[in-house]
């Protein structure tokens, strides 16, 4: 009879493993994460593609043999060409492509330019207003590079921009010259509007595009410049600022479309968020003004050291900024705050402190979505203590163990002195740091919180706090799932240093004039105007009245 339960157990062991693989915990899986969604999509940019190709010639209501023949070939072309692009992003991104979210992504901001480009062609065909030299040139060449480089980055923008290019000039009837131009277009916005961090820019941005652009046109027309007209280059040039200026203009305003839709969080979003006037940043300084400071020198480590090894430093200065947002439901629980009261740890047992310290974190997410700050921020909130120990409450929990252990022994502390306490009950609840910005947000929150106990602040003290923090991080495995390499850990170590000991050096004292004052004041205690010197205003108001 056992052995049939036992068997039976085993079975529905093995069903509920085979139903888990099949469908996550989590419930069914979203149709984003699916296998062959990606391939799908990019499939589905060909179809579009070649349907935008054709619409006018289906409108005008061409048929027969010599409209289908042109149109397969068409097809097989733009086929080969998205391939190499997938490809090309297969070798240098293989992340990116791995991503069905960045897939669609890219996907919709190509289609973004492609279909103002062919509504751009067919308006200036059917309407014969405007000159078809010009047309071409109003295309937006640069709007899905700069949508694409502003989301993701440089790489991909200038991928996505090519293809967009090589598309827009076929559906000019592959004019050479405006894929050279289209080309310098893209490849000169996608670099120039990498790492801008306001509208402004952006929009100086699509106006460097034209000027570029104008350069190539200048470029082609010396080519052929006994032919050249003068009028028309004058024309096609500010169709290339206007084509420049629009892209800039409407990237713009969609950006926040995909930065919602995708949950992505470009810099133009994040110097928003640096506003120290937020709410919660508001908050954090009027009710723990401890823990504000905290995150104001954690923020200027942050960043110092992921500008340092090349991350986004912005990124980590802003999520800095709201990392112990959670400690605003029980601020005086927290040692950097003031404690009029006395330390309430003290009446607390070390498993109690241990979960009012660690609830910060949840409570600080969902103060975060509260104020719906954007998901780096969740991501950091979440991981910037990852699954370490909380190592004062670990060995209060030892002491007062070891100690109860004497007691039971007749008194003698060598009987108490074995008690162990698990240091799983001590830790927090995850996850570790998975991104290079949250990893040094982690570790400068350890080496702040770590240098406000040290009695000398020399370099070399400074240096050894540094180092011990970061190797007990690397050695508990803290480090494991960010991409953090040795090579980079050591120059966010040498960040730290430099700037903790910019930020902790010592002052020459100021020596104390005693002769000014003994010095018996006129005129009712007030020295005349002509008997004070340059200094005598501070130093009379650092006395107390």
């Amino acid at each position: 009879m056992a052995s049939s339960v036992s068997k039976s157990r085993a079975k529905r062991a093995r069903s509920r493993e085979k139903s888990a693989v099949r469908a996550p915990a989590g419930g069914p899986v979203p149709f984003l994460q699916r296998p062959g969604v990606g391939l799908l999509t990019v499939f589905l940019l060909g179809l579009a593609a070649v349907l935008l190709l054709a619409v006018g010639d289906l409108l005008a209501g061409r048929e027969g043999l010599g409209f289908w023949l042109p149109l397969a070939g068409q097809a097989v072309f733009i086929g080969v060409s998205l391939f190499l692009a997938a490809l090309f992003l297969r070798i240098v991104r293989p992340g990116l492509c791995a991503s069905n979210a960045r897939i669609l992504l890219l996907v919709l901001a190509v289609l973004s330019a492609l279909v103002p480009g062919k509504i751009v062609l067919y308006a200036a065909e059917t309407s014969r207003a405007a000159n078809g030299g010009v047309a071409g040139f109003l295309l937006p060449f640069a709007m899905a590079p700069l949508l694409v480089t502003l989301l993701l980055d440089s790489t991909a923008g200038v991928t996505a921009g090519a293809w967009t290019v090589l598309m827009l000039s076929l559906f000019a009837g592959g004019s050479l010259p405006l894929l050279l131009t289209g080309l310098v277009g893209s490849v000169v916005g996608a670099f120039t509007v990498e790492g801008v961090r306001t509208r402004a820019k952006v929009v100086r941005t699509g106006l460097v595009v034209g000027l570029a652009q104008i350069v190539c046109v200048l470029g082609l027309t010396g080519l052929t410049w006994e032919q050249a007209d003068v009028m028309l280059v004058l024309r096609q040039a500010g169709a290339c600022v206007t084509a420049g200026f629009f892209s800039a203009i409407v990237a713009l305003l969609i950006l926040p479309l995909f930065e919602s839709g995708f949950r992505i969080t470009s810099n133009i979003s994040l110097l928003e968020l640096s506003d120290l006037g937020h709410p919660l940043l508001q908050r954090l300084a009027i009710e723990a003004p401890g823990t504000y400071h905290h995150s104001l020198v954690v923020a200027n480590l942050a960043q110092a050291a992921a500008d340092a090894i090349g991350a986004n430093g912005l990124l980590a200065r802003v999520c800095s900024y709201f990392h112990d947002v959670g400690k605003l439901t029980k601020p005086e629980f927290f040692s950097e705050n003031i404690q009029l009261r006395g330390n309430p740890h003290d009446d607390l047992p070390p498993s109690m402190s241990t979960l009012v310290i660690t609830s910060h974190v949840k409570e600080g997410v969902s103060l975060a979505m509260l104020h719906k700050l954007p998901p780096p921020v969740l991501d950091v909130i979440q991981e910037h203590h990852g699954t370490s120990v909380l190592s004062y409450f670990h060995h209060k929990a030892k002491t007062q163990r070891s100690a109860e252990a004497a007691e039971t022994n007749g008194g003698d502390p060598k009987d108490g002195a074995a008690a162990t306490v698990d240091d799983g009950e001590f830790r927090y609840g995850g996850p570790r740091p998975t991104t290079r910005e949250s990893a040094i947000i982690a570790l400068a929150d350890g080496v702040e919180a770590a240098s406000r106990s040290m009695e000398k602040s020399t370099p070399a003290h400074i240096e050894g706090l540094v180092e011990d923090i970061i190797n007990t991080k690397l050695l508990d495995g803290q480090l494991d799932l960010c991409d953090l390499k040795l090579s980079e850990l050591r120059k966010v170590r040498n960040a730290f240093v430099f700037t903790l000991t910019n930020m902790l050096h010592g002052r020459v004292p100021y020596p104390k004039d005693e002769d000014r004052d003994k010095q018996p004041a006129k005129g009712g205690g007030h020295r005349s105007r002509e008997n004070q010197g340059p200094d005598a205003q501070p130093a009379a108001q650092g006395r107390p009245a």
